[in-house]
């Protein structure tokens, strides 16, 4: 089981929850947002660019490590591990 944590304005696009269990063990990050943008779609495109890759304003992390310091989106998962999504905040 994998969960996924959606933070900020993200979680418009998942009817408000900011938290998402994944049924089985997807092998990958890749695999895990895979799973997520079927059960909701709108999300996709506000988390990675036309090419799949995470969006420069946006981080992913698993458990406390941003998946652009590990293997990116193909970080390998286990069971048990959180995945967070956090867009960027910015104001001024």
């Amino acid at each position: 089981m994998i969960i996924i944590n959606i933070t900020g304005f993200l979680t418009e696009f998942t009817g408000r929850r900011r938290q998402i269990t994944l049924a089985g063990s997807p092998a990958t990050v890749a695999e895990a947002l895979s799973s997520l943008w079927q059960l909701h779609v709108g999300l996709r495109d506000r988390v990675v660019n036309e090419q799949g890759k995470v969006r420069q304003h946006v981080n992913i992390f698993v458990n406390s490590d941003n998946v652009r310091q590990q293997q990116a989106l193909a970080t390998p998962l286990k069971d048990g591990d959180e995945i967070t999504i956090l867009p960027a905040v910015s104001g001024g």
